[in-house]
């Protein structure tokens, strides 16, 4: 192990360094902060044993100074000193260090003390492999998943979205598409749980979703096969709860299935509820195919203008005070109608304010969809 000696002058230094090195460190020596702080940015040693009775304040500035140098955060600073002064050694912790060692040096308390830094060290250097391993398939996989999500065609200018993820990735899948036929298909997926484990199954889901849309087939042949493959591909516990929307061409009917999802709604020009599709269907991934219904709502959307479909993080959104934001605040965010923002706008303005600066505890996406020809 490096350590940099910090020593004041004096026989006591001497002798401590010649029990480091009868341990088997290398030992470099300064005698002032402007010497230490050189020799740590050059060397960047295992550890730093600092003289206590360093003149003024310079001990103190020269913790801080090694604090702000270190190229990681575990800054490798111990303490040397004979004081019984609890408010000076506050002032050092407080100035980075991580532990201190009391006069008279025994050579099996520092010992011990330099074994016990090793081994926070080596722990430390564990978990930074951990995490940059961690980083790295976080990279990796969101590249997959910003793939997955780019693919929805953005010609579509009716379209409004929202989300907020509760970890590095969403548990939510918000993706659209056109048919053959000029009809949009929309689905709002929410798997289980959050983060990557729930994200996983987004992957399939937006395959089929695609392919089978622009193969021409229809939002219940859709439903069932990604019914079938999440029953195949989740474990116990796991499903999907979703909304798949399929609006003709000249926009004058809405094709609905509902599973497990909170309710549809319609809204009319002054962006009141008109009507509310209810989910009538298990989730995805729930039921065995040859149980599973995919039998689908059509409504006209004569009278109504807007859809608004969003995911259960939403309304169970908690605040510091373990207040859900519930129907009673996306009703509200939606009844402060404003020319200037659109409806998305509002609500989300309106739960970042009931948040207050907490991440939400579930994933939570927001979808409005013009009902006219687009």
């Amino acid at each position: 192990m490096k350590i940099l000696l910090v020593e004041h002058e004096g026989q006591k230094m001497q002798q401590l360094a010649h029990l480091l090195e009868q341990e088997g460190c290398e030992v470099i020596r300064a005698k002032s902060c402007d010497e230490v702080l050189q020799r740590f940015g050059h060397l960047q040693p295992d550890l730093v044993l600092m003289d206590i009775a360093l003149a003024d304040d310079d001990g103190y500035r020269c913790t801080r100074q090694i604090a702000l140098m270190s190229e990681e955060p575990f800054v490798p600073v111990m303490l040397l000193t004979s004081l019984t002064d609890h408010m000076t050694l506050e002032r050092f912790v407080a100035s980075g260090a991580i532990d201190y060692i009391d006069e008279p040096w025994e050579p099996f308390i520092l010992r011990a003390k330099i074994a016990g830094f090793a081994r926070m060290r080596a722990l430390y250097q564990s978990m930074k492999k951990l995490q940059m391993r961690f980083d790295q398939e976080v990279r990796l996989a969101r590249h997959m998943f910003d793939n997955v999500l780019s693919r929805s065609p953005a010609s579509v200018t009716g379209i409004e979205r929202w989300s907020m993820a509760a970890g590095h990735f969403s548990g939510d899948l918000t993706i659209h598409e056109r048919s053959p036929d000029s009809a949009l298909h929309v689905l709002m997926a929410d798997f289980t749980g959050h983060g990557l484990a729930a994200a996983i199954g987004a992957l399939p889901t937006a395959d089929i979703f695609y392919a089978m849309t622009r193969k021409g087939l229809g939002i219940a042949a859709i439903a069932r096969e990604i019914n079938r493959k999440l029953g195949d591909l989740l474990p116990a516990g796991h499903f999907c709860a979703a909304t798949l929307l399929a609006l003709d061409a000249d926009a004058r009917e809405l094709e609905v299935w509902i599973g497990g999802q909170p309710p549809l709604w319609l809204l009319d020009e002054a962006q009141r509820v008109t009507q509310s599709l209810h989910s009538n269907h298990f989730p995805l991934g729930v039921v065995a195919d040859h149980h599973f219904d995919a039998t689908t709502q059509s409504v006209p959307v004569s009278e109504a203008v807007l859809a608004l479909l969003y995911s259960d993080g939403l309304i169970e959104a908690q605040n510091a005070a373990g207040e859900m934001f519930g129907e009673e605040g996306l009703r509200a965010a939606m009844a402060a109608h404003s020319p200037s923002t659109t409806l998305v706008q509002r609500i989300k303005a309106a739960l970042i304010r009931f948040l207050d600066g907490l991440e939400p505890h579930d994933d939570i996406s927001l979808l409005t969809l013009a009902l006219a020809k687009i």
